[in-house]
């Protein structure tokens, strides 16, 4: 019985050892770690495949030789055309290893790209085809992909200037031996000159046509330009009325080469409601609630309630806004809203407001708005309290370069506000309050993992009775945004020892490194410094606020969430305490 039992293990052992097959790993030699190689990792079944091992050691050969065609393909595309690759695979005890060796040879470069364009009219455009606008150098390696994005971007050109039926008649590409050299040789036919034709719109279902042609960017009659229909298409997609947004045109052209544009969108829903938690430093935890109406009259009009209930405050607001009210990028808000704060131990406020305004978007970045309010204020546990009857006419500039709103890390940001008010129940209570405040985005690095980023805010209150000016309208640091290190909203000149009275003029500047250590994480080392002032213009001379910190970035798909913990070098008794922490959506700025 024994030696049956001993014979049936040494028949079923081998079966059993390889049951959940060969086991190995994957090393390539002979090329440097980068896109070439990071390419053909990706596209290697030895390292696709490796969660799903072969039954044998004989499969695992098989895997590696029908790799090598894909490589030497690869090594084709990055210009190693002299390329070639073999493959070692070695058993162990516990786990084989299949080396890629790879001999690159010489990488070729692109020594001449020829470009012959056949017109169908007398208008010549080659000074725009130039290989700087198509994404290609002479003398760097000849990389297949760039090759075919320059044919894309060459297409992509002679669209732009009227030509969209374009098209590559004959590629020639020859590489020489002798000199690793590359030349390119294109014959392309542009196609007639074409023009915007009459545009059909399609697919809307209560969105009005005549909301939609305010958002076309061309006229009837022009030459076709791609960039116009990219435009177009953005425009109508940023209205938030739809989900997709398709613009072709017809491949046939009517009399004087008119194109028939076709509009083609699928509709969102555009009533929504929306309930959610929140929760800042200060504030505490919150409760928002709100309906919105994005489609009124099916012209794009939205009609939105939001309330929001923290801890120290709440507010309703109410408003209506007119998408394009005279023009393109032309907006009008009206609005009603009611607000309550406590801002312990500043002040508490009660505030009903009307404001209207008009908003216009300018190319480049730069938009402004200019409004109208009035708004019945009552300032209580201040140390002016009492009811002010406020007019405003706030004005509002803002430029940008920033690439992005939550989480930018290259360009510049530049706002100024400028608010003249009258209290209209006093006979001096006429004030102007203004600000300037302007972001810088330096990324060291090519990949923006590590950004320098700096704020600089100016503020100014110019009156002729500081009583005049309530005490919330005031300037105050410690927020959210600047010196962090301090107590909420009480860096000002105080009365006593601990009641802060609100400053008529202000400074802050925030420095910050931002370094991200993955996708996900990030951490920021920050320093803040400034001050607020009871003068109507800041006091360089005077003792500067500093604190000193360091954030926790956490990059969701909302935006980065904040944690920063924050400390004043200049810690006042009676009002800071040892640390503060902050918790926010966002980037500070």
């Amino acid at each position: 019985m024994s030696r049956f039992f001993f014979l049936l293990m040494m028949l079923l052992f081998p079966l059993a050892a390889f049951a959940d097959g060969i086991a190995y790993r994957v090393d390539f030699e002979g090329l440097e770690e980068g896109p070439a190689l990071r390419m053909i990792k990706s596209v290697s079944e030895l390292t696709g495949l490796k969660k799903h091992a072969p039954p044998s050691i004989h499969a695992l050969k098989y895997r590696a030789e029908s790799d090598i065609p894909d490589i030497i393909k690869v090594l084709h595309a990055y210009g190693y055309y002299e390329a070639t690759v073999s493959m070692r695979v070695e058993e162990t005890f516990k786990i084989a290893v299949v080396t890629v060796m790879i001999r690159s040879g010489p990488v070729y470069k692109l020594e001449d790209y020829q470009i012959n364009l056949s017109y169908h009219d007398s208008r010549i455009i080659c000074d725009q085809v130039q290989l700087q606008n198509m994404g290609l150098n002479l003398g760097k390696p000849a990389v297949a992909q760039d090759l075919l994005c320059a044919e894309g971007r060459l297409l992509q050109l002679l669209s732009e200037y009227g030509y969209p039926l374009a098209s590559i008649r004959k590629r020639e590409v020859v590489a020489n031996g002798k000199s690793k050299q590359v030349t390119v040789h294109l014959d392309v036919d542009t196609g007639p000159l074409s023009r915007f034709g009459a545009v059909r719109y399609e697919g809307q279902t209560s969105v009005k046509p005549q909301y939609m042609e305010k958002k076309i960017t061309w006229t009837e009659g022009e030459i076709y330009n791609s960039q116009q229909v990219e435009c177009s298409q953005k425009s109508l997609l940023d209205t938030g009325l739809f989900s997709s947004v398709l613009i072709t045109h017809d491949d046939i052209l009517g009399e004087n080469g008119a194109m028939r544009m076709k509009v083609d969108v699928t509709e969102t829903k555009h009533r929504s409601v929306n309930i959610g938690a929140s929760y800042q430093t200060f504030w505490g935890f919150g409760l928002g609630f709100g309906w919105e109406n994005r489609n009124i009259h099916g012209s794009g009009r939205k009609l939105s309630i939001q309330g929001d209930v923290t801890k120290n405050s709440h507010t309703g607001l109410a408003a209506y806004a007119i998408p394009d009210f005279r023009k393109p990028g032309e907006d009008f808000v009206t609005q009603a809203a009611a607000v309550h704060e406590a801002v312990d131990p500043s002040y508490s406020m009660r505030s009903y407001s009307a404001m209207s305004r008009i908003e216009k978007k300018f190319k480049a970045g730069f938009r402004a708005a200019l409004g109208g309010r009035l708004e019945q204020l009552y300032v209580t546990a201040s140390v002016h309290n009492g009811e002010f009857l406020l007019a405003e006419a706030p004005l509002y500039f803002r430029w940008t370069t920033a690439n992005n709103l939550l989480n930018p890390t290259e360009g510049w940001t530049i706002e100024y506000t400028l608010t003249p008010s009258v209290n209209l129940d006093a006979p001096k209570g006429y004030y102007m309050s203004q600000a300037l405040t302007q972001n810088y985005y330096f990324p060291v690095d090519e990949n923006h993992v590590f950004v320098i980023a700096q704020k600089l805010t100016l503020g100014s209150i110019l009156y002729q009775s500081f009583d005049a000016v309530p005490v919330c309208k005031r300037f105050f640091g410690g927020s959210e945004d600047d010196l962090r290190g301090y107590r909420f909203q009480t860096v000002s000149p105080l009365k006593g020892d601990r009641k802060p009275i609100g400053g008529g003029s202000a400074v802050y500047y925030t420095l910050e490194a931002r370094f991200r250590l993955s996708k996900s994480i990030g951490f920021v080392p920050f320093f803040d410094l400034g001050n607020v002032y009871q003068t109507k213009f800041p006091q360089f001379d005077k003792k500067w606020l500093k604190s000193l910190g360091l954030g926790l970035r956490y990059f969701s798909f909302l935006g980065p969430l904040r944690l920063d913990v924050a400390f004043p070098l200049d810690k006042r008794r009676h009002l800071d305490d040892h640390y503060r922490i902050i918790i926010s959506i966002g980037q500070t700025f």
